[in-house]
């Protein structure tokens, strides 16, 4: 069976004794920076999720602000391409304007050329048709028979020339 002798006792005294020691020397430093450690660590792990936290909302923020300026961008886009389009609108406007007071003047323009050249005509056909007739007649028409005669002529070439 056991049988305890002195040695025995000796030797359990210096076990608990070494125990004793050990537990002061490394448990308990061992421990303790364990302990601190992970102290530590958790301390840095709650700044760090802190830090996240915080760049999260920044991130919100500025992703916000960018969505913002993308919508100030497209309005101030289409308003520009509507101005633009005004702009072109006015100016097609003004041009045709110009082109039909361009056109209409050319017309007038035209028309009393036309006019002219037709009265300058009419006028040397007179001319001409009295010079005729005094040739043929020799002899001096009186000034109210040479009206009558004038007027006669431009109403007829005023009947051709309408008719034309």
């Amino acid at each position: 069976m056991l049988s305890f002798n002195l040695t025995s006792i000796v030797n359990l005294v210096g076990f608990i004794f070494f125990m004793l020691l050990m537990y002061k020397l490394l448990y308990k430093p061992y421990f303790e920076i364990t302990d601190k450690r992970k102290q530590e660590v958790e301390k840095n792990l709650s700044e760090a999720e802190k830090l996240r936290l915080e760049a999260q909302n920044k991130k919100n923020k500025l992703d916000k602000q960018l969505q913002e300026i993308e919508e100030k961008r497209s309005e101030i886009i289409l308003k520009a391409e509507e101005q633009a389009k005004l702009i072109l609108k006015s100016a097609q406007e003004d041009a045709e304007k110009q082109r039909k007071y361009i056109i209409d003047k050319a017309e007038k323009e035209s028309e009393e050329i036309r006019t002219k050249a037709l009265k300058e005509l009419q006028s040397q056909i007179v001319a001409m048709a009295l010079s005729i007739s005094s040739m043929i007649l020799k002899e001096q028409v009186d000034k109210q028979k040479n009206e009558e005669i004038i007027k006669r002529a431009l109403r007829s070439l005023q009947g051709k020339g309408e008719s034309q």
